[in-house]
This record gives C-alpha cells, structure tokens and sequence, in this order.
C-alpha cells in the first residue's frame, strides 16, 4: 500500500490517492484467513470436540447463508445497474407465498442451530457416575487450591507465587472437576478445554472431560475478581496413567 500525490489542493496541503497492490490484497486476506482459523483452537478434550464441530457447523452455516445474499446483491447491482424507471422489472405491492418463503427459512435455520446447540451443551454436561479421578477446585483471591479426592494430594499456590500451581492429570480417562469459590465468583477456564466453569461462594459446579492428548495446559480465572485476577493462573499436565501415579506417590511422600 502506498501513498502517491495527485495534485496541491491549496499551500500546505495534498490530495493522496492510496493505490492497493496486488500483493497488499493477498496479505489481507490471509491475514483475515488466518483470524477467522484462530477463534476456536482445536480442543483436546473429547467433550471439547463437539464445541469444535458446533463451531464448524455455525461457520458453514454462515458461509452459506452469507454466499447466497452476497450473490443476489451482487446479481441485482450487476443486472439493473444504470437503467431507467422503464426497464425495472415488475414491481407488485406483497407476494404472501415469497413473505411465508422468506419468514421460514430463517425459522427452519434458527430451530437447526438450537438443536444442534442443545446436542452440544448435553455432551459438554453429561457426567459419569464413577470418574477415575475426582479433583475438588477452590478458587479464591487469588489463587487456586485443588484436592484429589481420596488420595491426600492438595496442590495449591497463589498469585504472588514465582510459578502457578501444576497438577497432573491422566489421559484417557475421565476425569471430575468440582469447582467452588471461597470468597468471590472466579471462572475455571482452560482455553484448550474449550471449557469454563464459574467458581461460585457456596455452590459446587461438577464437569467431567477425558483429555485425549498428552501435553501441558494453561489454566487462569475469567471473572475479574480483585487486583491480581490476571496472575490467578493455573497448570495442568496431562500425562499416562503410569507416570501419574508415580507423581502422586510423590506427592503424597512430600
């Protein structure tokens, strides 16, 4: 993109003309592209995937809907541009059969989305009656205490630590996050999960997930919650069942 003068419109001042380049245009779009990619990562969670196939399915859905009514703007500019009053085409005052086409539609497209929607939330709520792990999650200001159910491992750790608290999770298994808050409203959120939970004082909120891929997970709170909200952060690593165990046999040892 670059600047080229025209013409002195008057003593100390430019007409400029800002001339779009072919590779300028390409840029743009990738870097539209690459924007439109980035909003919903790839979840490794299996019950993140339905909010990633839910995502997919609204995307398409949008695409669709938004190819069509470009087209026809497009057609109507293309077809009666630059023409008189005396070749519009027909003009009538209703048409009952295209207002009930154009009423239903969106209707039948907003009931498909609720339902799928609702599929989604079932999946991202359906819980187990015996998780292999249960992890009991305290949020409060400001940081986190997590308690293994039935194990005696408590993993806590606060903003004003040098590293946020780490706990260890299998992979392939199901696993039950009860989340609570001690003092305000805090949000249990890895971006990863595609998965928030609020931390509420005198509630317990209870999710399940089964991480499907190894690796380490940034967690922190999504509801400002006082003045170190934005260090209240978390990890967690996931790992084989093997190597969890001998970690909570440290942990139990320490």
């Amino acid at each position: 993109m670059q600047p080229r003068n025209l013409r002195p419109e008057a003593p100390g001042r430019e007409c400029t003309l800002i001339e779009m380049r072919p590779r300028s245009r390409t840029l743009g779009v990738l870097a539209a592209v690459a924007i439109l990619t980035a909003c919903a990562p790839e979840s490794v969670t299996e019950q993140g995937r339905s909010v990633n196939r839910l995502y997919d399915f609204f995307t398409v859905a949008a695409a669709v809907i938004f190819t069509i009514t470009a087209g026809l703007i497009a057609w109507s500019i293309a077809r009666y541009r630059g023409r008189g009053e005396e070749d519009l085409p027909e003009q009538w005052h209703s048409n009952v059969p295209l207002e009930i086409l154009w009423f239903a539609v969106p209707s039948v497209i907003v009931a498909v989305l609720f339902v799928v929607s609702m599929n989604s939330l079932d999946v991202l709520d359906e819980k187990v009656e015996a998780p292999e792990v249960t992890v009991a999650v305290e949020g409060f200001q400001w940081g986190w205490r997590f308690s293994y159910e039935g194990e005696d491992v408590v993993i806590s750790g606060t903003a004003q630590d040098p590293d946020p608290p780490e706990i260890v999770l299998p992979v392939d298994e199901t696993i039950s996050f009860e989340v609570t808050g001690a003092d305000v409203i805090h949000g249990f959120y890895v971006p990863k999960f595609l998965f928030k939970r609020d931390a509420i004082p005198g509630r317990t909120n209870r999710f399940d997930v089964t991480i499907e891929k190894p690796g380490v997970y940034e967690g922190k709170c999504a509801e400002f919650c006082g003045l170190l909200h934005s260090d209240m952060n978390f990890t967690i690593s996931a790992v084989e069942r093997a190597k969890f165990d001998r970690w909570l046999d440290e942990q139990r040892g320490g």
